[in-house]
């Protein structure tokens, strides 16, 4: 079995592979759509006992190209090659995007990363894609210039959910906009905010429920508001369900946004642990309450309401 291989940087690669069966993009959220490629490329591989590659940028092109229209990421890129090789990719190369980079030609991306460096025998891409300086290598001339570089074109259709394409841009809207379920159908799991625990001011454990406070990455984020959340700590694989607060807490005045969380049966510390805070439905927008004890007995009801929410079969959230 091959072992699973991560490269960082576009002279990471020092060993061909076998059989590259390579995937390219973005991945942003590694939703429903990108899934149906990276299956569609380890089944490939499996079969051709090769290789699966999938390339991914870092930062996302949009962000070095049109830095004023460049949307939030919906992940950081740890979380999003963890996704990937959960999936199955053998390898994941990470290249930097700059704006060197983006002056190679479709050509010049197809003989210098595909078949110098990984002697690619099929590339696996949606219907949509795009290479090359100014994008403009397409699925024509992958069709075109493919052959004569060893290279088996394997297009993949576009997933259509709810009446339009899933994409990542269209995922960041349902987020921004707090629908938060339509958003798991589109990303196959929910859609989730991530960040590292700090330590907070110690309101929450005043109340009688003590939180997590996370210092978030930038990310695509939600309306202010609380939240049923699933909260995780990947690298000790850990989870506990619980309710989150997402906003300036206006009950104590004038403040800055922050992201805290009330976990169920959880004692001790998260602080200095990398979380994911999964959204899995929202509660209610926030608002200024007139005393400690009306914010006291409505935190209580959020509890109880996110407790009944979370103990539902998976299934029957996403409706």
């Amino acid at each position: 079995m091959l072992s699973r291989r991560t490269f960082l940087g576009l002279d990471a690669v020092r060993r061909i592979p076998r059989r590259a069966v390579v995937t390219i993009g973005v991945f942003d959220g590694v939703h429903a759509a990108h899934q149906r490629l990276l299956h569609r490329a380890v089944q490939l591989a499996h079969r051709l006992r090769g290789t699966s590659v999938a390339i991914t940028f870092d930062p996302d092109p949009r962000t070095v190209l049109d830095p004023r229209h460049a949307s939030p990421a919906l992940m950081p890129l740890q979380t999003r090659v963890e996704l990937l090789r959960a999936l199955g990719i053998d390898w994941v190369w990470v290249i930097p995007f700059t704006k060197r980079f983006s002056r190679l030609t479709a050509q010049q991306f197809l003989r210098q990363i595909l078949v110098r460096r990984l002697h690619a025998v099929a590339l696996v891409v949606g219907g949509s894609f795009a290479f090359g300086h100014n994008r403009r290598g397409d699925l024509d001339v992958l069709r075109r210039l493919g052959p004569s570089c060893g290279i088996r074109l394997v297009p993949v259709p576009e997933i259509v959910r709810d009446g339009a394409v899933v994409s990542s841009s269209r995922i960041r809207g349902l987020i921004a906009a707090g629908h938060v379920k339509q958003a798991a159908r589109l990303l196959g799991r929910p859609a989730a905010l991530y960040g590292v625990v700090v330590r907070g001011t110690g309101r929450g454990r005043r109340l009688g429920f003590p939180t997590a406070n996370i210092r978030l990455s930038p990310q695509a984020i939600p309306p202010q508001g609380v939240y049923a959340v699933m909260v995780s700590d990947p690298a000790r694989g850990r989870r506990w369900r619980g309710v989150m607060n997402f906003g300036v807490r206006p009950t104590f005045g004038p403040g800055p946004v922050v992201c805290e969380a009330h976990l169920f049966g959880f004692s001790g510390t998260l602080v200095g642990r990398r979380v994911a805070v999964s959204l899995i439905a929202r509660l209610r927008g926030e608002r200024c309450f007139p005393s400690m004890d009306s914010l006291r007995s409505q935190v209580q009801r959020d509890m109880i309401r996110a407790r009944r929410l979370l103990a539902r079969p998976t299934s029957s959230r996403s409706r």
